[in-house]
């Protein structure tokens, strides 16, 4: 069975992401060296940047798991490796974040949360995209339709709603509220194949165009670039500090 074809826009979607990512961790690394105020990825902006950008990256993702059986059943080889890469990746980000940030290490951050996603997202691929979208309504409503005494455990906090005492953590994406985007993007990617769209979607960028080639690739490298980016940011800025004095 032929692979399915990629979706240019999807791919220059996750590359705009992509950006906004690296704007936002270059603006933390000033900060961290004193180039930028303190207290300047604390403000109420700085912070609703950042869940845009996760909640982008999540969306997409989901989106990206509903094309991935457009043309047949999941590749089971294709979506294996891809489920080690997020494993491998998202231990990565816990090894280095602890040697690099002591006590704020990344607990669950968002490759955790894709890691998950991708083994949750499946059972929702065979159901009715009204149903996904009730659902992944539903999961960003928990956290204010309950209270949840019984998740009092800090071991719990992957699941979002613990009412511990939390960490302090430089990467926090729990299932709890960030599960629902992922089936959102789902459901929204099931109602437009439901309405036969997807190759209207898939027309308006001619992948072969230099310019869509060029825009497209970071997203189609997306975790490479996810893991690079920041080492080399914060090399470049620390070198500035000292050069700087």
């Amino acid at each position: 069975m032929p692979a399915q074809p990629r979706v240019a826009l999807i791919d220059i979607a996750r590359t705009l992401a992509l950006i906004a990512m690296v704007i936002f961790h270059f603006t933390y690394d000033l900060e961290l060296f004193g180039f930028a105020p303190q207290g300047t990825m604390a403000s109420l902006e700085w912070r609703l940047f950042a869940q845009g950008i996760a909640g982008s990256f999540i969306f997409l993702s989901g989106v990206s798991l509903v094309i991935a059986t457009l043309g047949g059943p999941l590749a089971l080889r294709k979506y294996l490796r891809r489920l080690a890469m997020l494993a491998l990746a998202a231990a990565a980000v816990t090894i280095g974040t602890y040697f690099a940030n002591g006590p704020a290490f990344v607990r669950f951050g968002i490759l955790h949360l894709l890691f998950a996603a991708s083994l949750l997202g499946p059972l929702a691929l065979r159901a009715p995209f009204w149903l996904t979208l009730a659902s992944g309504a539903i999961i960003l409503g928990l956290p204010h339709l309950a209270n949840w005494p019984f998740l009092g455990d800090v071991r719990l906090l992957w699941i979002g709603v613990t009412k511990a005492p939390m960490p302090g953590m430089v990467d926090y994406v729990p299932l709890i509220p960030w599960l629902g985007v992922f089936l959102i993007g789902m459901a929204a990617a099931q109602l437009i194949a439901r309405l036969g769209k997807w190759p209207n979607i898939a027309a308006l960028i001619d992948p072969t165009k230099p310019l869509a080639k060029c825009l497209s690739w970071p997203g189609q490298h997306s975790l490479a670039i996810y893991l690079i980016h920041q080492p080399v940011l914060f090399g470049a800025v620390y070198l500035a500090r000292i050069l700087a004095g």
